[in-house]
């Protein structure tokens, strides 16, 4: 697939076979590469508990009406249902979060266009291959040192400073963290794997013993022990177990603040990376716990990618995700929800059967729903002993 630049830029001959080839700058040793961050569980764990709920959230394309009116579009344009000619609308929106959670930044590239030259598909760049020269007027985006059009990229930064339009990558930020965690994760691992302190000490008090003896001490005691079984011996051997000396113990300890530390990075709740916050985990603040994931963690990064696709729309159209599809608060809490908002105006009954993932009322099922509610609401009677009726 060669790359088409927006409104008559002539294409030019980068094919999309290589779009992810790997770069010289990934490093599979250095804690600031991709492939060794994600080696560190609470790093995977962030970054996928993000990528995964931004992923799965609806996008729909809405158009402002003259008197501000706000709707969503009966036909969804192909930026927003088909962005991609080589992955599902689900992976590209994951390719497109985990470059800017892991690389600070999201770099794409538009490879089609409509009549009107405004873009229908964008595939996203390894961000390892893309360099920006910032020394000019404007940015000047390489990609493997060949220079791409600049309306033809589409950037997408995460952590900006002012001077500058490139995001910060948080694997570079936080290389001494992700460091420390790797080696603690790597010795925690040698521990259980080599058996770095032995079990215990089988002594004989009795005698020096040679090796023989001493496998085959070892092996009935193995063999006894293996079942939980009593082992029994004469008034020749002694066994004591042995504990974890206090420095090692402590890798257990740097693991957990590792964890938290990179839960604080990413902004979501250290308990779902293996970290801890303190005090003891409730239903209600389970529920406040999920609440925080969506307005610390996600609702920055849904708000960056709607100002950027919104920008790549004709006016009056803009994208926008449907946040309230993915806090699934408990059946009750929510239908009591929908009630309020249709009540007082905030949402129609279409619009939450959409939340709620169900197609909108036909005529007759809406005749049928108003003809029920009437009858709900009006109120029985019953004869009176005078012959009236009371209600």
């Amino acid at each position: 697939m060669s790359l088409v630049f927006r409104r008559g830029q002539e294409a030019r001959a980068i094919s999309y076979s290589d779009l992810w080839s790997r770069g010289d700058s990934v490093a599979s040793i250095s804690a600031s590469s991709i492939d060794a961050a994600l080696r560190l569980a609470p790093v995977y764990a962030a970054t996928r508990l993000i990528a995964d709920q931004f992923a799965a959230a609806p996008l729909r394309a809405y158009k402002t009406s003259p008197d501000g009116t706000r709707a969503r579009m009966d036909r969804q344009p192909s930026l927003i249902t088909a962005p991609s000619g080589t992955v599902s609308a689900f992976t590209w929106k994951y390719q497109a979060i985990t470059s800017v959670l892991l690389r600070g930044n999201a770099y794409g590239v538009i490879t089609s266009t409509d009549a009107q030259g405004w873009p229908t598909a964008i595939e996203w760049l390894n961000p390892d291959n893309v360099q920006v020269d910032e020394t000019g007027p404007m940015p000047a985006y390489h990609y493997n040192g060949r220079p791409l059009e600049r309306l033809s990229v589409v950037h997408i930064p995460g952590y900006v400073v002012a001077g500058s339009c490139v995001g910060a990558s948080p694997l570079t930020a936080f290389k001494t963290v992700i460091e420390t965690g790797l080696r603690a994760q790597e010795f925690g691992n040698d521990w259980f794997k080599n058996g770095a302190v032995p079990g215990g000490i089988l002594k004989n008090s009795q005698q020096t013993i040679g090796p023989e003896v001493a496998q085959a001490a070892r092996d009935r005691f193995k063999a006894a022990t293996r079942g939980r079984e009593l082992f029994v011996t004469g008034s020749d051997w002694d066994y004591s177990t042995l504990s974890v000396p206090a420095d090692e113990a402590r890798c257990i300890e740097t693991l957990k603040l590792t964890a938290t530390q990179i839960a604080n990075v990413y902004g979501v709740p250290p308990e779902r990376v293996g970290g801890e916050t303190g005090g003891s985990m409730t239903y209600g603040n389970r529920e406040q716990d999920s609440l925080d994931l969506v307005t610390f963690g996600l609702r920055p990064w849904f708000v960056r990618f709607e100002e950027a696709l919104s920008a790549l729309m004709p006016r009056p159209q803009y994208a926008k995700f449907n946040i309230d599809a993915i806090v699934r608060a408990d059946l009750l809490t929510r239908m009591q929800a929908h009630e309020i908002a249709t009540r007082v105006g905030l949402e129609t009954n279409d619009e939450a059967r959409d939340i709620e993932d169900r197609p909108p009322l036909t005529t007759d099922q809406k005749a049928e729903w108003v003809d029920t509610y009437r009858k709900a609401a009006t109120p029985t009677t019953a004869p009176s002993a005078t012959g009236g009726t009371t209600p």
